[in-house]
This record gives structure tokens, sequence and C-alpha cells, in this order.
């Protein structure tokens, strides 16, 4: 199978709760109108047993890690129709904070491990999180989530410090374990930008983070940080140049429909007989003329079903 190279985009996103439909249908048209490939997500807030449909046809494969007993926590990972994917295992937490997949994007392994911290003890949970990691992790790996605690007080935070003690943060920021890789950092290494504002403590953080292995560091294309908008945490996003993704070609069908409108039809007899009349001409090869005649009909047929659609949108 064949795999042309292409940007690869991935974000993880604290998303504070999606058991209220009009979210997840938001979340998804997002994801698409961004052309997000993989999705971590923090704070889904499922309960195991009745997780709510987090689905669409752009967004068929999604997999789960939910609390066990309560509607709290809770991550995910979502991924694209496009990415042709082949599960090799998974780990989850029974407590909703972490979910580690593994498997086969054109016939290379991934490891991908989306996190959520709790906001006490945050040093312990994630050092023993990336333990299991370590162990699970084949090929490249990706790593997205919530940390509730900033990896770089000094400029990951408005107020250049943080209400974790120097000790734990410096034990947080151990990940050379795992080879990991602060991509957004990487590319901004002296800028300040924040993905959570708390109001408790009146203070801009970075606490939402997208990490890669080393070895994967030398495809990363980009990465930013998108503001809140209908949530409270921003996104953190980043593009890969891979050749492991591959977007479907876009193909245009013909609604047949349009050719039972009168207007249709007159529209298309008037727009072919003026082609005809500037472009047959003995300059011009016939065929070049019939072969160039289809592209004009597809081009008029694709433009008045674009207005249709936006008067009845608008109706």
């Amino acid at each position: 199978m064949a795999y042309r190279s292409a940007p690869l985009k991935i974000i993880t996103q604290n998303c504070r709760g999606l058991n209220i439909p009009e979210r997840r249908t938001h979340l998804l048209q997002e994801l698409r109108k961004k052309h997000v490939a993989i999705a971590m997500l923090q704070e889904t807030h499922f309960k195991e047993g009745s997780t709510p449909t987090l689905r669409n046809s752009h967004y068929p494969n999604n997999y789960f890690c939910n609390h066990s007993t309560a509607h709290k926590s809770g991550v995910a990972i979502i991924l694209a129709a496009e990415l042709e994917f082949k599960e090799l295992e998974r780990i989850q937490d029974s407590q909703g904070r972490y979910l580690f997949l593994k498997g086969i994007i054109a016939d290379k392994i991934y490891t991908i491990a989306t996190i959520y911290l709790p906001n006490r003890r945050q040093a312990p949970f994630l050092r023993n999180t990336l333990h299991q990691l370590e162990d699970f992790t084949d090929g490249i790996l990706l790593v997205g989530g919530d940390f509730n605690a900033p990896l770089d007080p000094t400029l990951d935070s408005s107020t250049g410090h943080s209400c974790l003690p120097q000790h734990s943060i410096s034990s947080i920021r151990e990940l050379e374990a795992l080879r990991l890789v602060d991509c957004w950092r990487t590319l901004h290494p002296t800028v300040k930008d924040f993905t959570y504002y708390s109001a408790l403590h009146n203070r801009y953080s970075r606490i939402d983070y997208l990490l890669i292995a080393e070895e994967g560091l030398s495809h990363l294309l980009g990465a930013e940080i998108t503001p809140a908008t209908w949530l409270d945490h921003g996104s953190v996003e980043m593009e890969l140049n891979s050749p492991l993704y591959r977007p479907k070609a876009w193909t245009w069908r013909l609604n047949e429909a349009l050719l039972l409108d009168p207007d249709t039809k007159e529209q298309i007899h008037q727009v072919l007989e003026q082609y005809f009349r500037e472009n047959d001409t003995p300059e011009i090869s016939p065929i070049s003329v019939c072969e160039a005649h289809k592209s004009v009909i597809c081009g008029t047929l694709i433009r008045i079903a674009s207005q249709k659609r936006r008067r009845s949108c608008l109706k």
C-alpha cells in the first residue's frame, strides 16, 4: 500500500466534560475543521459502562479510559478515518487518568499516550505513569496531556512561579528516561504562552503539553497553542511531516437531482453555448475542446450546488 508524505496533525485538549451531546458535536466539528488526525483528550467525564457516542464518519475510531465508578476524569484517543491504524495493545487506568495505545500505521509502530494528572501529588503520579509507559512503549512515542502543573514555572506561568515546591517540579520534569521533548517549547524556546487561567490563583499557566520522543523530533513541522474558546483550556497542536498519513483523495460526485431542475439545465446550456462559441476555433484542436468542456460542466455544477446549499442554510 502506497503512502504519500503529508502533515500529520496531532492535538491535546482538556474538554472538562463531554456528557452533553452538543459539546461532543462541537468537538468533532472542530477536529474536522482543523484536519486533526490524532486527538488526545482529557477530562471526558465518562463513567465506565456508560460511555456516550463520540464518533462520526470522519472520526469512527476512538478509544476510551473512564473512571470506574464516577463521572469524572476520563481520557480518550480519537483517530481520523484517513489514519489506517491497526491496534496491537492498550493499557488503561481504572480511575481514568491515562490511556496507552500501541498500533501500526503504514508498517511502523506508534505508541500514543494521553495523560491527565491529578491536581495534587502530580510528581509521584507522573513518575509511576511514565515507568509503566517506558515498559509499554515501542516505536515512536507521542504523549499528550494535562499535567496540572507547569514544567518550567519561569516561562510557563504568568507569575513566574508555581504553587508546587521546587523538588516536585524538578521531579515532574524528569522525562529523560523516555527521551521525551516538549514540542512547543522546542520551537519557541523563550516565548511565554499559556493554556489555562486559574481564577483562584489569578494566574495563567501552560499546563497542557504535547511531547514526542527525540527520534521523532526530526519530523516536527510546527507546534502552536490555540486560545480557549468554548472550553476553559487552550489546545496544543503540532504537525509532523510524516509519510504515515494518507488522506483520502477528494472525488466529486454528480448530484443527479440537479439535472431535474429546469433552471440548472438552462444555466448549463448557456455556459456551454458560450464556451463553444469562444473556444471552437481553428487554432484549438477539437479533441482539446471536447476534453476541456467536461471541466467546465463540472465546475458549473459544483458552483450551482454550492449556491443551493448556501440558500438552504439561510432559510
